[in-house]
């Protein structure tokens, strides 16, 4: 019988795709529920600027009993000693070293050359092997890589103490006979890699995901890494627990997880996530414009002028200056797509002192009665109050508002992303009007849904009336 062990990097991938980050409530009940699974390891995004990264993953040091606990580094030593920092209270902690190792990804992603690749792997997987003892290597779009230089890649992670090595199929395009061939050639060139754990990361982009990781399990591989609903397109976690579940002994596969709490516990991890079903590509799968609309790192000024432009936006020359380096910052890490552009434009296009502002708001609704909106809105100074009654709270707020300014303004788009329930609730909003012919975007961002609402149709109108008055 093949014991495996499960890697699930729904809190990696939260990180990742910026439309769909958690909140920190989220990310610990989410890891609370991947522990009660038993899930053996538990890998997140690394430690960045924000101080709240780090004590996320002080918490997690403190609360995980059963779980790895497996942080990505930056790149960089000083990266990697905060990182530590933070992880090494745990008390099964993990470096991961996570490295692109393919030309496309090197080259036209992460602008490095395959010289510098090698030596940032050598030095930084050597940097946190004398920090910890567990090390991950994490060899990003292997299957494209020149075989030679992945062969020197992982000889070099081994000699510095990466006690696990991870192959990605980035692409996810891979059938399981061409799998297995792969895996036997990378052995076959690296006669080091039998004495350490073989772990796989596999795309789902041809529904083959599952068939590809147990052919790869018959190949060697003892870790696998899975998703609990994000939506990246990797591996699903409840569609390969209940493979094992169901099909275990005959394929001769165990593992350690809770099985009796699968189905519930994974309902209850798709829902912290979001998962409706949307999938998102994989910032290694491909250059520039997709078959799904957005953009990847390797885009251009122009080509995110002509995509804005076709989401129905007009923005001068300085703004779009300002967006496109807020676009390569985001696009680092994960393909920017069409929501990510629309809240950087609402947040940087057109940004002028607002001439209204919210100050307060009083909201009562329910199943029985007709939602009404008390809005105060302040302009230089004067404060207006406006109520009306709505089609639910958020409409009835914007009726108040339109009664202060005494105008209508056409609604295009609303969308609101990841609230929660309880005192650390947040609110994203997003919206989209429509005047004059051209579209104006305002985002907000407050303790509920009502507020952040209100507080991006505010943005979007003082826009429309800054433009009026130039």
């Amino acid at each position: 019988m093949i014991d495996i062990k499960i890697a699930d990097i729904s809190l990696r991938e939260s990180e990742q795709i910026h439309a769909a980050r958690l909140s920190f409530k989220e990310k610990l009940e989410t890891a609370k529920l991947l522990e009660k699974l038993q899930i053996d390891v538990i890998e997140t995004g690394s430690v960045g600027d924000s101080p709240a990264d780090a004590v996320f993953i002080r918490t997690l040091a403190s609360t995980l009993e059963y779980s790895t606990l497996s942080v990505l580094v930056p790149l960089d030593f000083e990266g990697v000693n905060k990182t530590w920092d933070a992880l090494s209270k745990a008390k099964k902690p993990r470096l991961n070293v996570v490295i692109p190792v393919s030309t496309v990804q090197m080259e036209y992603t992460h602008q490095l050359k395959a010289d510098v690749v090698l030596t940032l792997v050598s030095d930084i997987t050597s940097h946190c092997a004398g920090l910890c003892p567990d090390v991950e290597f994490t060899a990003v779009d292997s299957i494209r890589s020149e075989h030679d230089f992945l062969a020197k890649v992982l000889k070099a992670a081994i000699a510095a103490g990466a006690g696990t090595i991870t192959l990605c199929d980035s692409v996810g395009e891979l059938l399981p006979h061409e799998l297995v061939s792969f895996i036997s050639s990378v052995y076959a060139s690296v006669p080091e890699l039998s004495g350490v754990t073989l772990s796989l990361h596999c795309r789902d982009n041809l529904g083959l995901a599952s068939a590809c990781t147990l052919a790869g399990v018959g190949s060697g591989a003892r870790q696998v890494k899975v998703s609990s609903g994000i939506g990246s397109g990797t591996l699903s976690l409840s569609q390969f627990l209940n493979v094992i579940k169901i099909r275990g002994d005959a394929l001769g596969i165990s593992s350690n997880i809770n099985t009796t709490a699968l189905q519930r516990t994974c309902s209850q991890l798709a829902a912290l996530a979001g998962a409706s079903g949307t999938s998102r590509s994989d910032p290694g799968s491909a250059q520039g414009k997709t078959e799904d609309s957005g953009l990847f790192e390797d885009a251009g000024i122009d080509d995110l002028r002509n995509h804005i432009e076709k989401l129905g936006y007009d923005v001068n020359d300085d703004d779009l200056s300002h967006i496109f380096a807020q676009f390569k910052d985001i696009a680092r890490n994960k393909k920017v797509v069409d929501r990510d552009i629309e809240a950087l434009i609402a947040e940087t296009a057109g940004q002028t002192a607002p001439v209204y502002q919210l100050r307060n708001y009083v909201i009562n609704s329910g199943s029985a009665i007709t939602a009404t909106a008390l809005v105060e809105i302040v302009k230089e100074g004067v404060v207006s109050k406006a109520l009306s009654a709505g089609d639910g709270p958020i409409d009835a707020a914007i009726k108040a508002a339109e009664q202060i300014f005494g105008a209508h303004y056409e609604l295009e788009e609303f969308q609101i992303q990841a609230v929660t329930g309880g005192r650390e609730a947040t609110g994203d909003a997003l919206i989209k009007l429509r005047h004059g012919g051209k579209l104006y975007s305002g985002r907000g961002v407050s303790t509920d849904i009502v507020g952040a609402s209100i507080r991006a149709y505010l943005s979007a109108v003082n826009k429309i009336i800054h433009e009026e008055h130039l």
